[in-house]
């Protein structure tokens, strides 16, 4: 299988402060990670960096194509259609119909004249998605797309962002901080700790009894009455 990313002792600073320090990091082609950590830790630093959006201090990335992304909020342009949103920087040559092919794939094949004024919150992301497979990207990089959603249309849109990778294939990295979404989605769930990988987990599609207590012992969550998570207070210095 091929990668779809290596990353080779990443360093990123920010003034004085190391944020990312020497962080390996290899995704596969039809591979889906999910990285968890605490606020602060670096998470979103890396998916900048792989993205392109922000430079490197240090270390190396190796990507075969550009990496496609999808944010928290779906950056939608308000002054044109869903098709031309979703064709966004792709060739003039047919840009309507392979919008309206990508538009289909997240259920909305019917609105390509429509506006972003008119959707859900849902419906918004699932635009997003669409502008980002439309790209065909071998690498394709989801901060915390279902942050904002209420929990139903989170589900949902879930379950379509598991179906849209596995008929695509892309190699895909999900920041998120959500442990059952990790669990639900990924074949590797990795922990981001200290500017660096400090725990990973291979599911392989196999149950892992205890997973999520252990990962969010990793998180420093410790599980209160009747399952709830109880989290100590947090230092002033976690941003």
């Amino acid at each position: 299988m091929s990668a779809a990313v290596i990353v080779r002792r990443l360093v990123r600073r920010y003034g004085e402060r190391t944020v990312i320090d020497g962080l390996d990091l290899v995704i596969d082609r039809g591979e889906f990670v999910a990285l968890l950590g605490e606020s602060g830790c670096g998470k979103t630093t890396l998916l900048r960096a792989l993205s392109g959006l922000d430079p490197i201090d240090g270390g190396s990335i190796q990507a075969p194509g550009k990496p496609a992304v999808v944010f928290q909020e779906h950056r939608l342009l308000p002054w044109d259609s869903l098709w031309r949103n979703v064709s966004l920087g792709q060739p003039a040559e047919n840009a309507r119909q392979r919008a309206a092919a990508a538009l289909a794939e997240v259920g909305l094949g019917q609105r390509l004249d429509d506006w972003p004024r008119n959707l859900s919150g849902g419906q918004a992301q699932r635009v997003a998605l669409a502008r980002a497979l439309v790209q065909q990207p071998e690498l394709l990089l989801l901060d915390e797309p279902f942050a904002a959603l209420d929990a139903l249309t989170r589900l949902k849109m879930q379950a379509l962002v598991k179906e849209l990778v596995a008929r695509h294939r892309p190699g895909v990295l999900l920041v998120t901080h959500d442990v059952d979404e990790a669990i639900g989605l990924a074949d590797r769930i990795l922990v981001m700790r200290g500017g660096a990988i400090a725990f990973e987990r291979r599911l392989d599609g196999e149950p892992h009894p205890g997973l999520r207590e252990e990962l969010l012992a990793q998180l420093g969550v410790a599980p209160g009455p009747r399952g709830a998570a109880h989290r100590p207070a947090p230092s002033l210095n976690t941003l």
